[in-house]
């Protein structure tokens, strides 16, 4: 070490490395509980053109339950529709076939095209709504120590990262300033006004400063080429192949009728996938080539050039005629289907995102599954560390994602031959791609998830579903619905209303309350959420609090399928409706299924869809990420209050009238 090398030392509850999507996800449940965390990363400044695009229906539901989606709507490019082109009579190319890649029934958000930097603008703008937690950028990590016997004390640091802070007298202190993109100057003039403040790095330090930091967990969200992966020796298994593929972004000049919607191109001279992006670019990936993973001879990287990946792009085209003026980015990416076999280290240590999972850029598929890592991950271990959550509950990240992982890659190996392996122009290829597509299009789209039975997920023992809410399947997501408040009439859809706060949900679906004998099952379930009935006090006062942010872990939310106009707010028990002395009751916890006139999307069938009885009503705990915990009948709170238990920490009070 250099003697003038400045030396810290530093606690830190949660280290999360790498601040792309995946580190910002689990960063953002760290603001929301207001952890002590960290999130340091190797570069300069935030990404700001090119790289991760494709935002899938599943992602953008998170976003609208983080409170942004609205922003990615007013910027970005929706598709609706995959064409596909093959050449016809005479070499013409054709359009062979339209699939349809929405489903207005799943969700309300479609496919939307918008680059990496601005998903991170969002994502850093909500941090700083909810904490002071910053990026900590132009920090590099040396070295990573574990200590194994200090694992299963809550309280303990057994994670020992140092880590340097580059200064201006480090040669390497510019290293991830993206001041240009492949030769292409960022500046205000390609950039929106949000953006600029972080053009210019921050201000170093004179000398780099060496720091210890001891941390509880830490969250390894960098990337393909892991850091903490490697210092942990763990392997990464998969395709001793490697696709190379030329990706660029810019605003074409072409005669190619479908230019402006996704579309698969398939010629003689190869296939090309072109994604119409916002601000009136577009996408192309064009496969270049393809090596053995590892093998001494790789590619040469300087070969490929944006002249290139433009004659490949007019030479499949042809006889369509393709150029451009403007170029906002381009690169070339060498991947192959490879996962680690492990991610995670003793419930302290976790890997996310890229750093689990690498695979062929075109799926769309990347950056969504990396953000859901670090969405699944950071709530868990953010409650963890306030107290609030049983720490063996961590260990159902990697039962929950891993296999999601692996289903990744094997989506992308029935995928990649379309556009690598088979021979251009085959007249079976758009039905392949029709039939892939259809195949995996829940899985692709984030509409099922298969998480398996865990604390987490109470299913049934049979894993059939429940006969009073068919489609209210643990593991699964709450399928999108259009609700309407009792209290001021508006209307919202579910995925803002279950914001994600951290907190579990108890959704109360109270039926048609008009029937007397369900006034008296919704009095007799809001007793026993009291604490008046069972064995059990109520689930509202019975666990931790998140310190500084909830007196209970615990919300209810209420969803009746009573015409709103024959129902009042104070028709239902108190207790679904609390009062506060400042804020006055709760407005925002009645909610009706019933049709709106004034907005076409609230049509009164949200209990159809999730296969509820109109008339019974059901019990279902949403989890802090949307995802069904556990569901039962309106009578059955001592199952909830156990299903509850398997996961929250009691409170002192709670285990202090216990013993």
């Amino acid at each position: 070490m250099d003697k003038e090398q400045e030396s810290t030392q530093s606690q830190t509850d949660v280290l999360i490395i790498g601040a792309g999507p995946c580190g910002l996800m689990a960063a953002y449940w760290m603001a929301r509980y207001g952890v002590n965390a960290r999130i340091i990363d190797n570069r300069a400044t935030k990404v700001f053109q090119g790289h991760a695009d494709g935002l899938r229906s599943r992602t953008l539901e998170l976003f609208d339950s983080m409170g942004f989606q609205h922003r990615v709507m007013q910027e970005g490019s929706i598709s609706t529709e995959a064409n596909i082109w093959v050449p016809g009579p005479e070499g013409k190319l054709v359009r062979q076939a339209q699939i349809d890649i929405f489903r207005v029934d799943e969700s309300p958000f479609h496919n939307t095209c918008l680059n990496q930097g601005r998903i991170e603008r969002f994502l850093l703008d909500s941090i700083r709504e909810h904490s002071d937690l910053d990026v900590e950028r132009s920090v590099i990590a040396d070295s990573l120590e574990y200590d194994e016997k200090l694992s299963d004390d809550p309280d303990a640091y057994p994670i020992t990262v140092k880590v340097r802070v580059l200064g201006e007298d480090d040669p390497n202190s510019s290293c991830g300033q993206e001041t240009e993109v492949a030769g292409i100057e960022v500046n205000r003039s390609n950039l929106l006004p949000d953006d600029w403040a972080d053009l210019a790095p921050r201000k170093k330090p004179q000398k780099t400063q060496v720091e210890t930091i001891r941390a509880k967990y830490l969250i390894g969200c960098d990337g393909a080429h892991s850091w903490t992966r490697k210092q942990l020796n763990i392997p990464v298994e998969g395709s001793n192949t490697d696709h190379i593929w030329g990706v660029i972004d810019v605003k074409p000049v072409s005669d190619f009728p479908d230019v402006r919607r996704l579309s698969v191109v398939i010629n003689a001279a190869g296939t090309i996938l072109v994604i119409p992006r916002e601000r009136g670019l577009v996408r192309f990936y064009v496969p270049v080539q393809t090596c053995e993973a590892g093998a001494t001879d790789r590619f040469d990287r300087s070969k490929i050039t944006s002249d290139l990946i433009r004659e490949r792009v007019q030479a499949i085209f042809a006889p369509f005629t393709f150029n451009f003026k403007e170029c906002s980015w381009w690169t070339v990416y060498q991947v192959g289907q490879r996962i680690a076999t492990q991610s995670t280290k003793d419930n302290r240590i976790f890997l996310a995102g890229d750093a689990v999972h690498t695979h062929s850029p075109k799926m769309g598929l990347g950056m969504n599954m990396s953000m859901q890592d670090g969405f699944n991950v950071g709530w868990k271990v953010a409650l963890a560390v306030a107290g609030t959550l049983k720490p063996k509950v961590l260990g159902t990240y990697a039962l929950e994602r891993h296999p999601l992982a692996e289903m990744l890659l094997d989506f992308d190996r029935h995928w990649s031959p379309i556009f690598t392996d088979q021979k251009p122009g085959a007249d079976t290829k758009a039905s392949d791609m029709a039939l892939i597509a259809g195949k995996f299009e829940d899985f692709a789209d984030g509409w099922k998830v298969f998480y398996p039975a865990s604390s987490l997920v109470w299913k049934s023992e049979d894993n059939a579903t429940f006969p009073f809410a068919r489609h209210m399947i643990p593991g699964e997501r709450v399928r999108p619905a259009k609700l309407r408040n009792q209290a001021g009439g508006g209307t919202i859809w579910t995925t803002r209303a279950l914001e994600s706060d951290g907190r579990f949900r108890i959704l109360v679906l109270a039926g048609d309350i008009r029937n007397p004998t369900q006034q008296q099952r919704i009095e007799t379930l809001t007793q026993g959420l009291a604490g008046q009935t069972g064995s059990s006090s109520s689930p509202f006062n019975r666990y931790m609090e998140i310190p500084g942010r909830f007196k209970s872990p615990v919300d209810v939310f209420t969803i009746h399928a009573s015409p709103w106009k024959e129902v009042e707010l104070f028709d239902f028990p108190e207790i679904l409706r609390p009062f506060d002395p400042v804020e006055g009751w709760a407005y925002d916890k009645i909610w009706c299924d019933d049709a709106c006139m004034f907005d076409r999307y609230c049509d009164g069938t949200a209990y159809e869809k999730w296969g509820v009885d109109r008339v019974l009503g059901a019990l279902v705990v949403v989890r802090p990420d949307q995802y069904i915990g556990w569901v039962g009948e309106l009578s059955d709170v001592d199952e909830l209050t156990r299903y509850l238990d398997g996961i929250l920490l009691k409170s002192t009070d709670e285990v202090d009238q216990v013993l």
